[in-house]
């Protein structure tokens, strides 16, 4: 009997950036709509579960318009297990957040939008991520 195999690839068409921070989730969304005059607002959490029993709950702040999309993500899970690796990018540890920007217009500046969370206070370092080198870039897919 042959055997069928299903290969899915998937488009990870948005751009992807790693925070580093010592602010609460609601204080650093507070901060970059003020900054990037942007309507951040906190939605369900994001449950993913995994094979062997393994799930995350992430924290989700989103904004929508039209044309863009920008999720801030907390990396580590809030259903923590000292036994488990809980966090939504395990190769990013040292990051408490990621920021996902999905933009379809043609107008948008990434280094301009960059610069500007670079400018809030209390941000420490930021990091924009390749999509194509992350090990586990499945897990961004929900």
């Amino acid at each position: 009997m042959a055997k069928n195999r299903l290969k899915v690839s998937y488009d990870f068409d948005f751009h992807l950036m790693a925070l580093s921070t010592g602010l609460k989730s609601y204080k650093l969304a507070w901060r970059l709509n003020r900054a990037l005059h942007i309507n951040l607002y906190r939605a369900d959490n994001i449950s993913i579960d995994f094979s062997r029993g393994k799930s995350l709950s992430i924290a989700n702040y989103i904004s929508k318009t039209e044309h863009q999309t920008i999720r801030l993500l907390k990396n580590h899970s809030e259903n923590f297990d000292s036994k488990r690796d809980t966090y939504l990018l395990p190769e990013f540890k040292k990051f408490e957040y990621l920021l996902i920007v999905s933009d379809d217009s043609v107008t948008f500046d990434i280094n301009a939008f960059i610069s500007k969370i670079e400018q809030i206070p209390f941000v420490d370092f930021l990091l924009s991520v390749d999509t194509a080198t992350l090990k586990t870039r499945d897990n961004l897919i929900f």
